[in-house]
């Protein structure tokens, strides 16, 4: 399993952080070139857009990785399914303007569905090509077809912001990776779809597919309920600056997550009779995502000001102490994050129905608090303390029902040391800020970087964290 797992990981590597690479050149041009306020309405928008992307997947995706006893006769009839599908829901997304433009005074979401209605259909009808290139295990070209599709799309959408189409440069930016995404697909995998409808075929996935559909439901929204109520009460700037702050949060999970969780369903779902082999390596890679976590989640909070500055310009200044808060919560993404996969690989999709449940319950309510005391200051405390609470409860419910085991135990093998090099690296930062007070953004971040790492480094071969990752590297 683990040459599997290490394969997938090197070419997702080289496709997510490529991928990382043109996302962050895109996002430092596009918001030096359009304001808070476009990013807001584009980011209002984009909560619909993905509440109809979580229907129509339906949970069919990972049920077609899962399922190892599908016929190609199978694969055709789901992709026939997903079509159609798409087509009626991005017909429906279209007509939803008039009730976006009413419910947030503002006409421009009646073109902006619209547009936005194109995007939903692409990224439905790639939902089976998707599934099917990732359970055949081709990461290679899955990654490939990624960075050709992001960097096409960054082209698209730098190339119209320059020339004053505004809010639809943004669209432009996401609609044609899936486009491009399409075609790749349709080239590489050749699959088609089937002539004639059969329902013994979605039958075959149903069970586990209604499972992750009830779980990508409830978490679609945990995960969005914020910027709908910022909008509302706020005003689309305020969604602008507190989505720049939440993105800046889920970047380290594009940079590690998304390069291990396309790997860890595919790879380890052979291995869903062995729950207690999926612990051993699953607790590994926890502790090595936790062991950069901690101590980058000290980092980022620490910089927040200098990494906004440099990232998007002066204009986000209202971004920075939100992120600041939640970007002390970034171990627990990168750790939960990664549940899913477990969950799904070990054919437990009710867990992760409750798994969702869990936290819509917590979030939402952190995010309701939040916004009810008025600010995004106080929205990020209130979802931080949030975050922070589904970490410890989610993973009770996993290592509880899937492994048999204590969450004490998941704490002692996952946690201790790598919260001790969050601990080290603020040490290091905070004597710096002392000593170094007034240094610009640029230099700020070399300084205080070079010396985090140093830092983590060093704590790394005192407490033998590099041995262990050297073993955990050559497997």
């Amino acid at each position: 399993m683990l040459e599997h797992l290490r394969a997938g990981v090197l070419y997702t590597a080289l496709g997510k952080y490529s991928n990382v690479v043109i996302q962050l050149v895109i996002n430092m041009v596009l918001s030096r070139l359009l304001t808070p306020q476009a990013y807001g309405l584009v980011a209002v928008a984009q909560v619909f857009l993905l509440f109809f992307t979580t229907l129509v997947d339906a949970g069919l995706g990972p049920a077609v990785i899962q399922n190892k006893h599908l016929s190609d006769h199978d694969h055709r009839v789901l992709f026939s399914y997903s079509i159609l599908f798409s087509a009626l829901l991005a017909l429906i997304f279209a007509a939803l303007g008039p009730a976006l433009a009413w419910f947030y005074h503002n006409a421009i979401y009646l073109p902006l569905s619209l547009a936005m209605s194109a995007t939903l259909f692409l990224q439905g009808i790639n939902m089976i090509p998707n599934a099917l290139m990732n359970k055949a295990k081709r990461f290679r070209e899955v990654n490939l077809r990624l960075v050709v599709s992001n960097f096409c799309g960054g082209v698209a959408g730098i190339w119209t912001a320059f020339q004053g189409w505004g809010v639809y440069a943004l669209v432009m930016s996401f609609t044609v990776p899936a486009l491009i995404a399409f075609a790749l697909n349709m080239l590489l995998l050749r699959v088609r779809p089937a002539r004639q409808l059969d329902r013994a075929s979605l039958g075959k996935v149903w069970a586990f597919a209604k499972s992750q559909f009830g779980f990508n439901f409830i978490n679609y929204f945990s995960r969005n309920i914020d910027k709908i109520l910022v909008g509302k009460l706020m005003g689309p700037a305020a969604v602008g600056n507190y989505s720049k702050s939440y993105q800046l949060l889920m970047m380290p999970n594009q940079v590690l997550l998304e390069v291990i969780n396309p790997v860890l369903l595919p790879v380890l779902s052979d291995y869903q009779d062995n729950p207690k082999y999926v612990q051993k390596v699953y607790y590994s890679i926890v502790h090595l995502l936790l062991l950069i976590g901690f101590p980058l989640s000290v980092f980022l909070s620490f910089q927040s000001r200098n990494i906004i500055v440099v990232m998007y310009g002066n204009q986000w200044g209202a971004a920075v102490v939100p992120f600041s808060i939640l970007a002390l919560t970034v171990w627990t993404q990168m750790s939960l994050s990664s549940t899913g996969s477990i969950f799904q690989a070990l054919g437990k999709t009710r867990y992760l129905f409750w798994n969702g449940c869990i936290t819509a319950i917590l979030l939402v309510t952190s995010i309701v608090v939040g916004c009810l005391l008025g600010s995004l200051t106080t929205l990020a405390v209130s979802l931080s303390v949030g975050f922070i609470l589904n970490f410890m409860v989610i993973f009770v419910l996993m290592t509880r029902k899937l492994f048999a085991s204590s969450f004490w135990t998941f704490v002692r093998q996952t946690c201790v040391k790598p919260l001790g090099a969050g601990v080290a690296v603020a040490v290091c930062l905070s004597m710096l800020h002392i000593v170094l007070p007034k240094l610009t953004p640029i230099p700020g971040l070399l300084v205080n970087g070079v010396c985090s790492l140093l830092i983590f480094f060093l704590y790394a071969q005192l407490t033998g964290e590099l041995g262990t990752l050297a073993k955990l590297g050559k497997g």
